[in-house]
C-alpha cells in the first residue's frame, strides 16, 4: 500500500528527518518527502497503517498534514 501525505510547511532541511523518522516505522517499505510539493511518499504492508504514519508526521510538528 502507498499513502501520499500532504505536509504544509515542510522544508527542504527538515525532509531527511521526516523521512527517516518514517522510514524507522515497522512495516515502513521506503519513504520518500519531497519538500518542494511539501509531500511524503510511503510505500507499507500490514504491519502499517495512514494514523500511525500520520501520528509520526504530528509527532515532528507537522499539525496540518493531511493524507491525499
Amino acid at each position: 500500500m502507498r499513502a501520499f501525505i500532504k505536509v504544509p510547511g515542510l522544508t527542504e532541511d527538515r525532509a531527511a528527518d521526516l523521512a527517516r523518522a518514517l522510514a524507522a516505522v515497522e512495516g515502513v517499505v521506503d519513504a520518500e518527502v519531497f519538500a518542494e510539493d511539501e509531500v511524503a511518499s510511503v510505500l507499507y504492508d500490514v504491519r502499517a497503517d495512514v494514523s500511525t504514519l500520520m501520528a509520526v508526521i504530528k509527532q515532528a510538528g507537522y499539525d496540518d498534514a493531511q493524507p491525499l
